[in-house]
């Protein structure tokens, strides 16, 4: 991403979220303020009926609807989760590289005891903060704190906010894993587990690495890839899952679950008309802090 301005695959993940809303039936993931957080292009493309229903159509089933499996499937799974921690207990939520996700707006008010601490990159931020503004006041418990990856930990970030580290947190970690070196993944996951409270849970999704990819995934990986440097926002972290597995338990960490993408679409679309599918390029990993 360039320095002073917003993540473009933030945008198109909110444009993917606002398609999926608006024009399909039984959406997977409801999220009624994506089509606000998008660009003016998505926009511009998402208010064109011809434009729509070419996403939209059958030949672009497999394509588009492997994209959008893979950005509604995660938001769907890290908010299960999210509320099974709620029910335990858990009053803090950290959204590590927020984004253009708009749990702010849809849930806030729902849960007056969750204090909601979205961190990310700060020119991200100050797009997505002036999003929120345009819809009215920013709820008391939202906190929004800016953080460079590449420079700063997650503890360092959270230390400046109202964040308690003596209560458990529940952390989201969603479609930035994939951007980063997979050292600085690991490195963000050492800061988490180092100044979160015990009990503390993660949500991630990451790719796997090409090797493991057979056929067509392979070739989708690959020309991902291509996709993403052209939008200079190349992917650069992908992991084995026996040595993510090694690397996060040493960490201090237990996996609760490791979802695969045959497993996503077992719980989320099977069955479904629109041939939504979660790709098996990615997982979704569920962590618990128990140092």
């Amino acid at each position: 991403m360039k320095e002073g301005q917003y993540s473009r695959t933030a945008a198109g993940a909110a444009a993917l979220r606002a398609n999926h809303f608006l024009f399909t039936k039984n959406p997977v993931f409801t999220d009624p303020y994506a089509y606000h957080f998008t660009s003016a292009g998505w926009k511009k493309l998402l208010n064109q009926p011809v434009v729509v229903k070419f996403l939209n159509s059958k030949p672009m089933a497999v394509r588009l609807g492997l994209l959008t499996g893979q950005v509604v499937g995660r938001a769907r799974y890290a908010e299960d989760a999210l509320k099974q921690a709620i029910a335990k207990g858990t009053r803090q939520y950290v959204i590590v590289g927020a984004g253009l996700d708009s749990f702010v707006m849809r849930e806030a008010q729902k849960y007056p005891d969750l204090h909601i601490f979205e961190i990310d990159h700060p020119d991200t931020q100050a797009e997505k903060q002036r999003k929120l503004c345009e819809l009215g006041d920013i709820s008391p418990n939202v906190h929004l704190v800016a953080v460079n990856f590449e420079k700063e930990s997650i503890a360092d970030a959270l230390a400046k906010s109202a964040y308690q580290r003596n209560q458990p947190a529940f952390f989201s970690w969603l479609g930035t894993t994939h951007y980063l070196a997979p050292q600085t993944t690991l490195a963000t996951l050492q800061s988490i587990a180092q100044y979160a409270a015990s009990g503390s849970e993660v949500v991630l999704d990451y790719s796997i690495h090409y090797q493991e990819l057979q056929g067509i995934e392979r070739l989708g990986v690959m020309a991902l890839s291509k996709f993403t440097q052209y939008l200079k926002e190349p992917l650069m972290g992908n992991f084995k899952v026996k040595a993510l597995h090694d690397a996060v338990q040493q960490l201090g960490y237990v996996v609760l679950e490791d979802l695969s993408g045959e497993g996503i679409n077992q719980r989320y679309f099977a069955g479904r008309d629109d041939r939504i599918l979660q790709t098996t390029a990615t997982h979704m990993l569920h962590l618990k802090n128990v140092k």
